[in-house]
Order: C-alpha cells, then structure tokens, then sequence
C-alpha cells in the first residue's frame, strides 16, 4: 500500500506517481502493537483498556519512523482503477447487500423502540442519582466494553464478540451470522469509536451512543472502503460486566 506525502491519499500497489499530483508515492508505516504490562495480552494502537485483564493503558514512546507517522493525519484512499467487468459484478452485488443491511436495521429498530418503552414502563421510583466519581467509573466500564468489540474484530473472534451481548439480545443468531460472513468476505483493518449520550436508565441499565469508524479491505474487488456506523444502544449489567441489551442504528451500520 503506498500514499502520497504531499496529498495523503493511498493508492493501489499498481500506483508509482500520485494520480493527484505526480507525487512520487512510498509505502506506509505499520503501527505494531504491544503487550499488557500485566498479563501481556496483545493491544493495538490506541487501545485504551486491556481486553483480556482489564488494565487501563498508558501510550508508550513510539519509535522514531512511528512517531513521525503518528504525527501526520491518516491519508485518504485514492480508489483503484476497476476493470468493466469487475465494476459489472460489483453493481450485481449491491442488491444483496442492500437487502441485508436492510433486515438488520429494521430489526435492530423495531427491538430497540419496543425496548425503551418497557424499560420506562418497568424502572420503579426513577433513576437514581449516582454518587461522587460514579460517572467517571461509568464511562470508564464502557470503555472497556469497546475496547473488547474493537479487539474481537481485529482478530475475528466470534467467541469474545458474542461475549459483549445479552444471551436474550434479539435474533442474536442471526446476527452473529452475518458478522460471520462480513469477516469472510473483509479485512479489518483499523477500528476506532466514540462514545457520547452516556446515560443512566435504572441501577442496571445505561443507554449510549457509539460511533465507529471501520477500514475495510474487500477480498473480492481488492479495493479499501471506510465505514462509519452509528448505533443507540441500551447496555445492562450482569455479573459484574456490562452486555449490549438492545441496539439500534442511527445511521450507517
């Protein structure tokens, strides 16, 4: 993968010159991860909460060629030159996908309005107030729900990402199905979030908004696209972690 220094876009390995601006391109840093402090369980670059342990993670010197890389924006994509008959099967499939992210956002709809109007109906005498530092440890316990759904996509672990949800979330088979057959036909390559809207329903239960941005690597048009979903969604806790209750999609998914 090479990019340009003086645009920032990343183009194709077929690429030499910036399409651009006639930039001579080079290749791009990789940022390496490093191990927990406590139970050396592999992190990556911007990981804030180990996934394995727990332990919150401070950012360690970077190198000399990673710190000048980290210092610069993240370069946009400059998209590949796609063949007719590539882009004929590329049109062909957007049907299918359209229909499947379609399924998924009127089901995650339809249980995340049904959800909210039972929990107002279902909380007894309020919410109530938390104490001194309660927020903070809060957010802090969300953090590391993330950091978990960050990790098991990095890593296509079905089994840590089934962990994040409710065993009651709604038609979890199927969407674990799917997450499934996203990571067959995609490679993750980068995965950061936001989180905003933190509030407290009941002693249990939170509601939040996450915002994810995804880099993708299409298998199949060997092409890079960028995702960024956004999902409103109502966390409960048990036995000490939180679980993903309900979600639904704001925009994206």
């Amino acid at each position: 993968m090479n990019y340009c220094s003086q645009c920032e876009l990343v183009h194709g390995e077929e690429h030499r010159f910036c399409q651009r601006c006639g930039q001579l391109l080079k290749g791009a840093a990789v940022s390496v991860g490093r191990p927990c402090p406590r139970c050396e369980g592999l992190t990556f670059p911007g990981q804030k909460f180990c996934t394995e342990c727990g332990l919150p993670l401070r950012v360690a010197p970077a190198g000399r060629d990673e710190q000048v890389y980290q210092g610069q924006r993240p370069p946009l994509f400059y998209p590949r030159a796609s063949r007719p008959a590539e882009a004929a099967r590329s049109r062909r499939r957007r049907p299918f996908q359209a229909l499947m992210l379609l399924s998924l956002v009127l089901v995650m709809g339809v249980g995340g309005y049904y959800g909210v109007k039972w929990l107002i109906r279902s909380t007894p005498g309020g919410i109530p107030t938390p104490g001194p530092g309660a927020e903070e440890t809060l957010r802090r316990e969300v953090e590391r729900l993330a950091e978990k759904i960050r990790s098991s996509h990095l890593n296509k672990d079905i089994h840590k990402w089934l962990s994040c949800y409710d065993p009651n979330y709604p038609k979890l088979g199927i969407l674990e199905n799917q997450m499934l057959e996203l990571w067959k036909n995609y490679d993750i390559k980068e995965v950061s979030y936001r989180i905003s809207q933190l509030q407290r329903l009941n002693e249990r239960q939170v509601q939040v908004l996450f915002v994810w941005s995804i880099q993708l690597y299409d298998h199949r048009t060997q092409d890079y696209t960028l995702d960024r979903p956004s999902y409103r969604v109502i966390l409960e806790k048990a036995n000490g972690d939180w679980k993903i209750k309900d979600s639904k999609v704001e925009s994206g998914g």
